[in-house]
């Protein structure tokens, strides 16, 4: 098999030396390395005008992360495509792995892995590990889990793209969903191509002995989910997303239970009716503006989806 690695990277060339570190490093080499590199960032074409990685560049002349993957995945010519953020540094089995997993399955659509998130390394390392990974509930929620899953090899609902592979024909036919908000890291991009995978016939697995170093870099922009921040259009673009890509992709009892969970429950990120309530007991500062924003993304997040 022959084995491409897409990685859209935007002004963190230090961050993108790890990850390229790592590849420099895998037991099984990567046949193409292919990054995504927006127009505008010099910094990035800086770095690589100095640096030893044989790597390809693709141009993209549009913000967020879809243009810079979709840019680079058409340059791609991969039996596997494998997905990297420019954050994340692969350990030295990471293309062996992968390689093997879709060897032995032929239906086996696009796989993914564990990350070991280094943003608070003594918390991360007493995490307890757990089996929920990548799941969606019969009562509409997303599980993400990603970073901390155990056990051994299985079929998921959703992937992390951090740390991903899809089998090259297949994933250049579907492409990266462009119709989501955002001019950065466009979240739930991941939801898209993992339903659309499913949906074309294929599985979707995780297995935690797939393994990068999450760095977790600083972003650009709007979007600061899961950096700590507060964005309102950040928090609009997230929950937007989510609801444009279930209500375009799933049926609709499953679009009903996921639309409830949210204006019911939700997180403490975008409330629902639970959560906004454990915001007033926190006495949170921002609880009504989130409301707000995000009963408003749901609405017209579902709208657009149907539309």
């Amino acid at each position: 098999m022959r084995i491409s690695v897409i990685i859209p990277t935007f002004k963190r060339p230090d961050y993108l030396a790890k990850a390229l570190r790592g590849l420099a490093g895998q037991l099984r080499p990567a046949d193409q390395i292919v990054l995504g590199v927006r127009e505008e960032d010099g910094g990035t074409a800086e770095f690589l005008a100095t640096s030893a990685y044989a790597v390809t560049t693709a141009t993209a002349r549009k913000p967020g992360v879809i243009a810079s993957m979709n840019a680079a995945l058409a340059k791609t010519d991969g039996d596997i495509v494998c997905l990297l953020d420019d954050d994340a540094e692969p350990l030295p089995d990471w293309l062996q792995q992968i390689e093997k997993r879709f060897a032995e399955d032929p239906r086996l659509g696009m796989l993914g892995g564990r990350d070991l998130l280094r943003d608070h390394p003594e918390m991360r390392d007493r995490e307890p590990l757990t089996a929920r990974v990548g799941v969606f509930t019969w009562y509409g929620r997303f599980l993400g889990n990603h970073h901390r899953g155990g056990g051994g090899y299985r079929r998921v609902d959703t992937l992390k793209g951090c740390n991903a592979a899809a089998r090259g024909d297949l994933l250049r036919r579907i492409g990266f969903e462009r119709g989501l908000r955002g001019e950065g890291a466009q979240v739930h991009w991941e939801i898209a191509l993992c339903l659309d995978v499913a949906a074309a016939g294929f599985s979707v697995a995780y297995d935690p002995a797939l393994r990068v170093i999450h760095h977790i870099a600083p972003r650009y922009g709007v979007d600061q989910s899961h950096r700590g921040g507060f964005s309102a259009e950040g928090l609009f673009d997230m929950v937007w997303n989510e609801h444009y890509v279930v209500s375009r992709r799933l049926p609709a009892g499953q679009r009903i239970r996921h639309a409830l969970w949210a204006v019911l429950v939700g997180s403490l990120d975008a409330p629902g009716l639970v959560q906004y309530a454990r915001l007033v007991l926190r006495r949170d500062p921002r609880r009504k503006e989130r409301f707000a924003i995000t009963r408003r993304a749901i609405r017209e997040g579902r709208k657009a989806g149907c539309a």
